[in-house]
């Protein structure tokens, strides 16, 4: 069998494997039309696999499971409400729909929003794109199955409860051995504060943020309207790259040829609000889009800034 339709059903198998918690040698080979030895050594490679993420699977006589079956996404959807799970659905559909095209190349961020982001990439058939992520979200690994899609999933070092890799290898340049761009990059954040910028809970992922930034022709920062006005341990004011923060207006920056990324943050409208209630709108212009709410900005790229992390 050729090596990508063998790489596709361990895909699949590992997909089955995280969702059922079990799968059966015999069914397997029945549904390929492979021998059970061929089963199992697919078995071998998706072991190898799940350990470099920090899971591990048990074989057993007529098939194998992962141990504990069930629990390693436990709570990685839970935690939210019913009225921010419905807006992250809905920012996710938007972005996927308006601003993912054919031939893209982008850098998706880890979160369930970003899950839900690819969830969209497969639901709408998106194809053609080319895709460099840190995350290993269920959604994000069901990628390895969809054709016409280019996935290629930076290693480092696993961080569980976040499911994605931090300590990214090759610094600044960790995109090289892979495409040149120019590169759409989806990020999120655990909150937002209007002064400061974005916020975020883990050094480690301010980094590999802070690595996609330097790489990005324009960044997304989908935030659904409950990040604003909260705070986090953390804070990371798009890689500080400026040391006055980079959002205070809506103004055109003094330099007009100082370099720049374009920046669009999606958020929602609750329902009641109008998009000019928003607390971002105090800051910027909002341009409304039915129940979406855009905000057009740049970020800054003062080459004399070092990136910094800011506790708050």
């Amino acid at each position: 069998m050729p090596r990508g339709e063998k790489e596709k059903r361990q895909q699949t198998i590992l997909m089955r494997l995280l969702r059922d918690g079990r799968v059966n040698t015999h069914d397997l080979s029945t549904e390929f039309g492979i021998t059970d030895v061929a089963i199992r050594g697919d078995f071998d490679d998706i072991g190898v696999l799940l350990k470099s993420r920090g899971l591990f699977m048990n074989r057993f006589y007529g098939g194998a499971e992962l141990i504990q079956p069930g629990q390693h996404y436990r709570g990685f959807y839970e935690g939210h409400s019913e009225i921010e799970v419905e807006a992250i659905q809905l920012l996710s559909e938007y972005v996927v729909r308006h601003f993912v095209h054919w031939d893209d190349s982008l850098l998706l961020d880890t979160g369930r929003t970003v899950d839900r982001v690819a969830q969209h990439i497969i639901t709408q058939k998106k194809s053609g794109l080319r895709i460099i992520t840190k995350s290993y979200t269920p959604h994000i690994l069901e990628l390895y199955t969809q054709g016409e899609i280019e996935l290629v999933q930076l290693g480092g070092v696993p961080l569980p409860r976040a499911f994605c890799f931090v300590k990214c290898p090759g610094g600044d340049a960790f995109y090289q051995p892979y495409w040149t761009g120019p590169f759409k990059v989806i990020l999120t954040g655990s909150a937002f504060d209007l002064d400061e910028g974005l916020m975020v809970n883990n050094p480690d992922i301010i980094e590999v943020k802070q690595h996609f930034i330097k790489a990005a022709s324009e960044v997304f920062l989908i935030l659904d309207h409950s990040k604003f006005n909260k705070t986090a341990r953390e804070t990371v004011t798009f890689c500080g790259m400026r040391s006055d923060p980079w959002l205070t207006t809506g103004q055109p920056l003094e330099d007009e040829k100082e370099p720049f990324i374009p920046l669009t943050i999606i958020t929602d409208i609750p329902s009641g609000q109008h998009a000019e209630d928003l607390p971002l709108s105090s800051k910027m212009s909002p341009q409304a889009d039915g129940r979406v709410c855009l905000y057009k900005s740049r970020i800054p790229l003062s080459v004399s800034a070092e990136p910094q992390t800011m506790s708050s």
